[in-house]
């Protein structure tokens, strides 16, 4: 599947698996391009903050969205255990004090209640 041909992470259901997306801090830096860059990249930061997890992995989906706010966002996908993994990301942003959306019926909703339509938001895949 070409880059063409993708939805966006989230907009279809994938047994076993769950979407999120984390705002960025500034930097754009979600993840490492080469691995001997020594920055840690914001994906690192946020997954990494607290061990709650069990079992299972969570992976960037490789995909911005850009909200009318011009607020850059970051999809993720996680499996195993999916509670675990939902609180772990879910606090690693907030302690970093980072948003966390997840899509709903082509909307993304906000951890802080804001909602806007995908089609509102501009959406690169890389």
């Amino acid at each position: 599947m070409s880059i063409v041909d993708r939805h966006i992470p989230g907009t279809i259901e994938v047994e076993g698996r769950e979407y999120l997306y984390i705002s960025d801090n500034g930097e754009d830096f979600f993840t490492k391009s080469s691995r001997t860059t020594k920055k840690q990249s914001l994906f690192d930061k946020v997954t990494s903050l607290f061990e709650i997890a069990q079992s299972g992995g969570v992976i960037s989906e490789n995909c911005k969205l850009k909200l009318p706010t011009d607020e850059l966002f970051h999809g993720v996908s996680y499996k195993g255990d999916i509670e675990g993994w939902r609180k772990q990301i879910e606090q690693g942003a907030e302690q970093l004090g980072l948003l966390t959306g997840k899509i709903l019926e082509n909307k993304i909703e906000l951890s802080d209640g804001r909602i806007y339509t995908l089609l509102d938001c501009q959406v690169e895949f890389y």
